[in-house]
């Protein structure tokens, strides 16, 4: 029997499914058949290859059993596969497991024909279970905790299985030899620490299927980074909600990371208030870093209601930290919030440029299914696409219009920000001239669309007109006296970036 486990990757992302080998290597350790002809392979394809030559490739494997890890970003691709893959063998049996489906089984199992099991949850002993007892005919599916089914025209729903408490007892994928990271499309190694999370946010469902923090042994982690880093991928993903919600131990992980590594960069998520001095100091000595930051909102009464937990000061504290020792980091808010309006973005915006962050982007509120924000999200007036990935086009607080010219300033914040080249000029015209970042992001949204009109590119924007849209900004705000002393500047960023790209 022939098992085949699957998975959509986005195009720009690995195509090391972390969760798929760990399916794999807790049946490998724990399987107590000795079948020779039981097989289970693991399948990778990409979001860009052709769905009919996946299903060709997946024909040709010849499995009896099917399983896809779903995710907000290929459930659709992964929907119409199955379809296929049914309507060429019906026999075929066919299970999805993974965020995007837990909370959906009872849909999922309605609609989709060509799907047979949903796997609810952590997957890793629940996978087990199922291909032993698919080994025995499959009658004995009710007895599986974690799953649901279809039986005849009725939809079964077993009850959940618990978690995994010992973390140890899931083999690591990397110390069985499982995965071969010489692959030339293994880039960006995924790694969990942890499960779980320390926060209940109402829009994330992560919580729900890891009801608490659950952590590997730090002697596993050892073992899994030194062998990872002599292969010397390009980074390290470290997969863990809030890396750093236990101080103490993510300084030990930063320095066994330090120890083995040979030129890798290490990605990972930190909250910005538990960032301090000795935390800083061990960051600064991993090399290449990419940081998440999430901070959603600063307006107090969305954050309640999202059970979002903020601190104006820590925050503040925890970003000049990572600014004094140069860091790279990305701060992300989200729109179309209950109770933050297009203002009050804006008003987040200032106070976080006040910061001097390195990167702050706007992330499109996805109301997924299963979370509390979903299940209130009539209460608040948020209105969102049905389809994943789910994203809100209205609340009770930014109409319609006011997300698409979210859209608008998620470009004025790349072009005057992000890029380096007006940076500068936005502080000088914000502490000098008077004029808000926010209002500056505005005007730009005005301005390029009128530019654009007039057949300009985005490099031409960039490299020629900045000058043009200073001259306009300070005009609007009755300071063009001032475009001269501005303009040097401005001038010498110019030509710093065009040396840089344009050679």
């Amino acid at each position: 029997m022939r098992i085949l486990l699957s998975s959509i990757c986005l195009e720009t992302g690995t195509d090391l499914q972390l969760a798929l080998y760990y399916l794999k290597s807790h049946f490998m350790k724990y399987s107590q058949n000795n079948d020779p002809a039981l097989e289970v392979k693991i399948k990778v394809f990409n979001e860009n290859q052709p769905t009919d030559l996946i299903v060709k490739k997946i024909i040709n494997q010849k499995p009896f059993l099917v399983g896809f890890s779903c995710y907000l970003w290929n459930i659709k691709k992964t929907l119409r596969i199955c379809r296929l893959l049914k309507k060429n063998n019906k026999q075929l049996k066919i299970f999805l497991g993974g965020p995007e489906v837990t909370p959906r089984a009872e849909e999922i199992l309605l609609k989709e024909k060509a799907v047979d099991i949903v796997v609810r949850g952590e997957g890793e002993a629940t996978f087990l279970e199922l291909v032993e007892t698919f080994q025995l005919g499959g009658v004995l599916l009710s007895q599986i905790k974690g799953i649901s089914f279809r039986e005849a025209k009725k939809i079964i729903h077993n009850s959940d299985r618990p978690n995994i408490v010992e973390l140890a007892l899931i083999p690591s994928p990397y110390l069985c030899g499982l995965v071969n990271l010489k692959h030339k499309n293994i880039l960006d190694v995924p790694l969990e620490t942890t499960r779980g999370c320390l926060y209940r946010c109402s829009y994330c469902y992560y919580h729900k299927n890891f009801t608490c923090v659950r952590r590997f042994p730090l002697k596993r982690i050892e073992k899994e980074l030194k062998f990872i880093l002599s292969q010397k991928p390009r980074e390290v993903y470290l997969m863990d909600a809030t890396f750093n919600s236990s101080h103490q131990r993510a300084i030990e992980i930063l320095k066994i990371f330090q120890r083995y590594n040979k030129g890798s960069g290490l990605h990972l998520e930190l909250m910005a208030e538990f960032v301090d001095e000795r935390l800083a100091l061990a960051l600064g000595k991993i090399g290449s870093l990419n940081i998440e930051i999430g901070i959603q909102s600063t307006n107090p009464k969305t954050l309640r209601v999202i059970n979002r937990p903020f601190d104006k000061e820590k925050f503040h504290r925890g970003i000049k930290l990572l600014n004094k020792f140069n860091f790279f980091y990305e701060i992300q808010l989200i729109d179309a919030l209950p109770f933050q309006s297009y203002d009050d973005l804006k008003d987040s915006l200032d106070w976080l440029y006040d910061l001097h962050p390195v990167k702050l982007v706007i992330l499109r509120l996805a109301v997924l299914p299963g979370t509390d924000l979903r299940k209130r999200a009539a209460r608040y007036g948020v209105k969102y696409s049905p389809t994943a990935p789910y994203h809100a086009y209205k609340s009770n607080a930014m109409s319609e219009a006011d997300v698409l010219k979210v859209d608008k300033l998620r470009f004025a914040m790349d072009r005057l920000y992000d890029s380096g080249v007006f940076q500068e000029t936005l502080y000088a015209l914000r502490d000098k001239a008077g004029i808000k970042i926010s209002s500056i992001m505005d005007d730009w949204i005005i301005w390029e669309g009128n530019i654009q009109k007039r057949g300009y590119n985005y490099v031409e924007v960039l490299n020629i007109k900045l000058p043009e849209f200073m001259q306009y900004l300070l005009r609007k705000n009755k300071k063009l006296f001032m475009y001269e002393e501005f303009l040097p500047g401005l001038q010498a960023k110019l030509a710093e970036y065009k040396k840089k790209y344009y050679r």
